[in-house]
C-alpha cells in the first residue's frame, strides 16, 4: 500500500477563502491528504472577505516536516502576509531544496518572486500582479507548472490550479477524472 501524496496549504489572515478551500477540496477528492496550515500563532485566520478558518496546524507545528507540496492561496492582505513570514520561506526554500512543488495562485506568486525562486520560470498571476513574477515570462493560463513551480491565476480558476497540482501528484489521468466531475471546462493543457 503506498501512502498517500500530502500537501499543505498555508493560510494566513487575508488569504482568499475560495482560492483555498477550492484547492484543498479538488486534492482530497483526488486522494491527496491535503491539510491547512495557520502562519498565525493560532490555527484560526480571518479570510480576506471575513470568513473565520480553521487550519489544521499551526506553521509552528509542522516547521520541521518535509511535504510532497505545498500551496499558498492568493488574497490580499493574505499573500504579504504569508510573504512577511521568515518560517514560511524557510518552509518554501527547504522544500524547493528538496525537489518538492512549491505552488501559488493569484496574489501569491509574490511570495516566489521576491524569493528569486521564478528567475527563468513561466508563470501566471491576478492580473496586475505581473511586475511581482521577478525574472518569470509571465503566461496568461489559468495554471502553469514549470518543473516544480506551479502558479495559478486567480480564484475563477482554482479547480484548474488544483487539478494542476494533483496531476503532478498522482498523474493527469487522475487530474482528469477529478477534473471532470466538478465539471472545470478549461483544457488542462499546463
Amino acid at each position: 500500500m503506498t501512502m498517500a501524496k500530502k500537501v499543505y496549504i498555508f493560510v494566513a489572515n487575508g488569504s482568499e477563502e475560495t482560492e483555498a478551500v477550492g484547492t484543498y477540496d479538488t486534492l482530497r477528492r483526488g486522494g491527496v491528504e491535503a491539510e491547512f496550515v495557520s502562519i498565525n500563532e493560532t490555527k484560526e485566520i480571518i479570510s480576506s472577505h471575513g470568513m473565520h478558518l480553521q487550519a489544521h496546524h499551526t506553521i509552528s507545528e509542522v516547521k520541521d516536516q518535509i511535504v510532497d507540496a505545498i500551496a499558498l492561496p492568493g488574497g490580499m492582505p493574505g499573500a504579504t502576509n504569508l510573504y512577511e513570514s521568515e518560517e514560511l520561506r524557510n518552509f518554501i526554500t527547504r522544500h524547493i531544496e528538496a525537489d518538492k512543488y512549491v505552488a501559488a495562485m493569484c496574489a501569491s506568486p509574490l511570495v516566489l518572486g521576491r524569493m528569486g525562486l521564478l528567475k527563468g520560470k513561466k508563470a501566471t498571476a491576478y492580473p496586475g500582479f505581473e511586475s511581482e513574477l521577478e525574472g518569470a515570462e509571465y503566461v496568461e493560463l489559468p495554471a502553469v507548472v514549470d518543473g516544480r513551480i506551479i502558479t495559478g491565476r486567480g480564484p475563477g480558476y482554482v479547480f484548474n490550479f488544483g487539478a494542476a497540482i494533483l496531476g503532478e501528484l498522482e498523474g493527469y489521468e487522475k487530474a482528469l477524472e477529478v477534473s471532470d466531475g466538478l465539471l472545470i471546462t478549461e483544457e488542462l493543457d499546463y
